[in-house]
């Protein structure tokens, strides 16, 4: 029984270092915009620049991650990455200029991908194999929970007490998770030796080959989130839902921890068909609901199917990840998957802005409707149809 076990001590730590990590990332990126264009002048071109200049960061840090997390070792880079996390963060404080400040915020996202990539691959190499759904979807509600409540403490503190003690409670909370690093107890995976690893040509040390198909279709899908994050509120106000958009990722989350444990246990029951062909036209009739929004109810329905949507897909994806490969090339697979993810959210928002330029927000919204469907072929064509 002990073997079909999910919620074992190593889990429950990584899970707690998965949240702080999430609170740490997401509650300075809903708030160092604003920072930027008060304390330093910035337009707001710079400013988003200096915002998404952390997912920047993560990507070099997964494809370190990916080639040496045998080498250092899972606990030992886990622990860089909280430290260097906790660190960076402080070092807003002396940030005097725009480009030291987005220099922090490169060495930040560094730190946030060390981390996040380095949980995720210790969770699915301890996860039983028959149980890999359900231990991804409980492992990620801990991201989940942080991106609710992360952007709610900071903009609270921010409006209550000012730029300082964001910055000081998001330094704080990846160090609160070193202490935690004692009760961790991880092993090397079976594999092959150092000596015949190094065989490997320089691609396959850092990117895993099986995972691309994947990694490519979820990179695709992303587009329209990243779209969301960067552009709902303002489309919202040109609508008078100035309210009702303040409750949108509230809507959101809970579309997404509602499902979750239902998806990830459909997964491994009946394999990844039936999540993933719903889950994508689900959330391709979000974006279809998010055009035409005009009332709460219309903004407020898109964001729980949303939520439902990216919830079967980002469960879905990531297990099948964790079950192409051995376990002791989790890392470079997870690295491989989650950089498709940072590089759609990097580029996704100046490519929509562009298709709002030409088409409108309606427009543009019906575009990311399009290519989610279009995501039902992609994901026949890259996965499915020779996976059966």
């Amino acid at each position: 029984m002990d073997k079909d076990r999910i919620f074992t001590k190593e889990y429950i730590v990584c899970m707690a270092a998965n949240l702080l990590f999430s609170i740490n990332f997401i509650g300075l990126l809903t708030t160092v915009s604003t920072y930027a264009m008060d304390v330093f002048r910035s337009s707001e071109s710079a400013a988003g620049f200096a915002a998404s200049a952390v997912v920047i960061g993560a990507i070099p840090a997964r494809l370190f991650a990916a080639r040496y997390a045998l080498t250092i070792g899972y606990k030992r880079l886990l622990t860089i990455g909280l430290a260097i996390a906790s660190l960076s963060t402080f070092a807003y404080f002396l940030a005097d200029n725009f480009i030291i400040f987005c220099l922090v915020r490169f060495v930040n996202g560094f730190a946030f991908g060390l981390g996040s990539n380095t949980t995720t691959t210790i969770v699915t190499s301890i996860i039983p194999k028959e149980r890999s759904g359900e231990g991804v979807g409980y492992f990620s509600m801990s991201q989940i929970v942080g991106t609710a409540i992360g952007p709610y403490i900071a903009i609270r503190l921010l409006h209550g007490a000012g730029f300082d003690s964001v910055f000081l409670f998001t330094a704080i909370t990846p160090a609160v998770a070193l202490p935690l690093m004692f009760f961790l107890k991880t092993q090397r995976p079976d594999g092959p030796e150092p000596a015949q690893e190094e065989r490997l040509s320089t691609f396959s040390k850092f990117i895993e080959v099986k995972a691309l198909p994947v990694a490519a279709l979820s990179f695709m899908l992303y587009f329209g989130l990243s779209s969301i994050i960067s552009f709902v509120a303002v489309f919202a106000a040109t609508k008078s839902l100035e309210g009702p958009v303040s409750w949108f990722f509230a809507v959101y989350a809970a579309g997404l921890i509602a499902t979750r444990p239902f998806v990830s246990k459909l997964f491994d029951k009946r394999g990844p068909d039936p999540v993933l062909y719903p889950g994508i036209a689900i959330y391709a009739v979000s974006f279809l609901l998010l055009s035409g929004s005009g009332t709460a109810p219309m903004l407020l329905a898109s964001a729980i199917m949303c939520g439902i949507g990216i919830g079967a897909i980002q469960a879905g994806t990531l297990a099948i990840v964790v079950g192409l490969v051995p376990r002791y090339r989790l890392s470079v697979a997870n690295g491989t998957y989650f950089m498709a993810l940072d590089a759609s959210c990097s580029i996704g928002p100046s490519i929509t802005g562009l298709l709002i330029v030409g088409a409108g927000f309606r427009g543009m919204y019906m575009i990311m409707a399009a290519i989610a469907a279009c995501g039902l072929l992609a994901y026949y064509l890259l996965y499915a149809r020779k996976n059966r």
